[in-house]
């Protein structure tokens, strides 16, 4: 039997849709509007976690077998999302490590989701778009979208795209994630629209099948899609009316901001739910593998720490935060404090509460008989849900970054109130609501082109921070870039700013030890490299940072007691045993200090300090062709390593072979002109060989590089006194 006639007239709407030239002019107009607002992006540096995910990773560049294999194994930084390390490895063989280029990918990818949020908003919007067409047949010209039906949905892309909120995700190259995600979340949404307004059933399941390729493909880019099974549920209900009692019919004078009609022709309850078991298998997965991935990165709060009623608290004002964001999106930050314990009594969590018991209460009134306003409500708590911290993980209450899919439901709500608007008879009405809706886009352009400048380098992203949502980690990562920059001082009051929020904030701790030492206040940075210690005990580098400290302090008991305990945490590590090696032959504990040396080359045989220190110390016991030996291989090890090489030559005159000393002492100055203690010995040997001249000239060279050099001083003026030079 044929479909219903109102059926079939939706199913030529969705093609008509697609071949209608002002469905592409108005994506385009779209595209250019979205790029040019964000094109400022593109002078970005890398920014926040980039460090660690792009500029000090090598594991992402390039897409051999083991890059591919890392990708879709890996939970770096708390994420599994091996389809956003393919596009990341995609910008680097082509990029290298350029900024411009994965902005560009970013950028491209936002525009790609705005378009296709044009697309959705053109297929839920506008009833007024289905009641000019005559019961008795679909007419393909006649049910084309009016112009007012384009507008509004490029309202909604426009709404969506260009607010300030969407610019951490967008400006922020880790977070390609958001944007490679939403583009196949998008995709699949559409794709599933369009499989529901097929005839037949054959054709039906092709769609839902790509439907739930582009969600799987969703899925491996970031997790966040996990609900999408409850989105669609929410869609068959309204507008699709695959659930519950059926919509007015097509011909209805009734109006409503959101609809796109139901097919007439649909399945059993159980069968639309049937149906979603595909989409939730592989939801499921990734909704254990998400969790797994945080704990692995140990981003996890426990619920010792953060408990049911607190979350429940967050919970609360993160659905209530990204609305009134949307509303008045100014003091937008990186990252916005959560404050452990909770103080759930606050104002903000109390009102917080309330407001959303109030939005529970209406939607319970008056919710069915209002799917149009009830859909976006759930859509929003549905599409929030895995990070309204329920599963808390990082230290972040609320981020920019979580509101890019959940607010697009109400941006195309917002849109059919202006398509309702713009639908009255009368130019004035239009007039007011054209004016209306050009106004508010061109602020929220302006806003995010200045949100955008923010991100332009770590500095400014983490001055806006300190300024709009000051936080330890905020003070924290703005100390660090100044450190980089050589600014230790200023770096250092901004440390210790972090460390007297968090005195256990262990990376504050270490940047503040470190600019301390580095500036030289080295008495006041060693208690905070001791709490350090005590809060990480297994840390090697940071006993290996405050044992070199103490060494240079001259506290050698300290340094070589540090030295000890890496060598007991890890035997194997070189660095540890040539450094105590070097204080025991300081002390004249010579056989211990061997073993020591001999214990770094037995882990890593071509360390060049540990062969190096090795030839001094079997130069002391007098085992000269050893030494010799230790030395030559410290040189290789190194190829031009001076101080090995003049200590060869100053085996090979005690062993009387003076010429070759001579030779290889001219070969360390051919490359290191300005190595004074080589020059010096070249010195004395030409004056033992009777080339006084040579020697004053060797000498005279190398005070001439080297004022402060006291040896040579001492020479040049007795050389003077034997020639009877004043």
């Amino acid at each position: 039997m044929p479909p219903p006639a109102a059926a079939a007239r939706r199913r030529v709407l969705f093609t008509a849709v697609g071949r209608d030239p002002r469905c592409w002019l108005l994506a385009l107009l779209v595209a250019v509007i979205v790029f040019g607002v964000f094109c400022a992006s593109l002078g970005n540096d890398f920014n926040y976690d980039d460090e660690e995910n792009i500029i000090q990773n090598p594991q992402y560049r390039g897409l051999g077998p083991e890059r591919l294999r890392w990708m879709f194994s890996t939970f770096h930084m708390g994420h599994y999302q091996p389809l956003t390390w393919i596009t990341l490895a995609i910008d680097y063989l082509i990029w290298g490590q350029d900024p411009r280029g994965y902005h560009l990918t970013n950028l491209l990818l936002h525009v790609g989701n705005a378009v296709l949020v044009y697309f959705l908003a053109l297929a839920l919007l506008g009833r007024d778009v289905l009641s000019s067409v005559a019961a008795d047949g679909p007419d393909r010209s006649a049910i084309c979208p009016s112009w007012s039906a384009h507008w509004a949905a490029g309202l909604a892309a426009l709404l969506f795209a260009v607010h300030p909120l969407r610019v951490e995700s967008v400006v922020w190259v880790t977070e390609r994630r958001d944007v490679l995600s939403s583009f196949f979340l998008l995709w699949s949404v559409l794709l599933y629209l369009r499989a529901h307004r097929q005839p037949r059933v054959s054709k039906r399941t092709v769609w839902v099948v790509l439907s739930l390729v582009a969600y799987v493909l969703s899925l491996l880019s970031r997790a966040m899609g996990v609900t999408l099974p409850v989105v669609l549920l929410l869609l068959d209900w309204y507008p699709l009316g695959r659930l519950g009692r059926r919509p007015p019919a097509a011909d209805s004078t009734q109006h409503e901001p959101l609809a796109a009609g139901a097919d007439i022709s649909r399945p059993s309850t159980w069968g639309v739910f049937a149906e979603k078991l595909l989409f939730a298998l592989p939801a499921i997965g990734f909704a254990v593998v998400a969790p797994l991935a945080q704990q692995a990165a140990g981003a996890t709060l426990p619920l010792s720490e953060h408990g049911a009623v607190a979350r429940l608290a967050q919970a609360c004002y993160g659905l209530v935060f990204y609305l009134w964001k949307t509303v008045v999106p100014s003091g937008l930050a990186p990252l916005y404090r959560l404050h452990t314990p909770l103080a759930v009594l606050s104002a903000k969590y109390v009102l917080s509460g309330l407001t959303v018991a109030a939005g529970l209460i209406v939607l319970g009134l008056y919710g069915r008989r209002h799917p149009w306003l009830a859909v976006p409500a759930l859509l929003y708590a549905v599409l929030l849900s895995p990070v309204l911290g329920f599963a808390q993980a990082g230290r972040q209450e609320v981020a920019d970054r979580y509101s890019y899919l959940p607010l697009i439901g109400w941006m195309i709500l917002l849109a059919g109130g202006w398509l309702r608007l713009v639908s009255r008879p009368g130019g004035a009405g239009k007039l007011v609501a054209g004016a209306m809706a050009v106004g508010v886009l061109a602020a929220l352009s302006l806003l995010t082109w200045r949100q955008v400048l923010v991100w332009r380098t770590s500095e400014s992203l983490w001055r806006h921070a300190v300024a709009h949502a000051p936080s330890p980690t905020a003070h924290h990562n703005l100390g660090a870039v100044l450190a980089r920059q050589g600014r230790l001082q200023e770096a250092i009051d901004y440390l210790r700013r972090a460390v007297a929020e968090e005195p256990n904030n262990e990376r504050a701790l270490r940047a503040l030890a470190k600019a301390m030492s580095d500036v030289g206040n080295t008495e006041e940075a060693v208690p905070y490299w001791q709490r350090l210690i005590a809060l990480k005990p297994a840390d090697i580098a940071v006993r290996f940072e405050y044992a070199g400290i103490q060494r240079a302090r001259g506290l050698l008991e300290e340094a070589a007691a540090q030295y000890r305990e890496i060598i007991r945490l890890d035997p194997h590590t070189p660095g540890a045993h040539v450094n105590l090696g070097v204080i025991l032959l300081s002390r004249g504990a010579t056989e211990e200090a061997v073993a020591h040396f001999r214990a770094a080359l037995a882990a890593d045989p071509r360390h060049a300090e540990a062969l190096y220190n090795l030839g001094i110390a079997l130069g002391q016991q007098g085992k000269l062709d050893e030494a010799m030996a230790a030395y030559r291989a410290a040189a290789s090890a190194r190829p031009g390593y001076p101080e090995a090489l003049t200590n060869l030559g100053v085996a090979l005159e005690a062993k009387g072979q003076k010429a070759e000393a001579v030779e290889l002492y001219r070969t360390i100055l051919s490359k290191n002109p300005a190595f004074s203690p080589a020059r010096y010995r070249l010195a004395g040997l030409l004056a033992q060989s009777g080339q006084r001249d040579q020697a004053v000239a060797e000498l005279h060279e190398l005070l001439q590089r080297d004022p402060t050099y006291e040896p040579a001083k001492r020479a040049l003026q007795a050389l003077q006194r034997l020639s009877g030079e004043p």
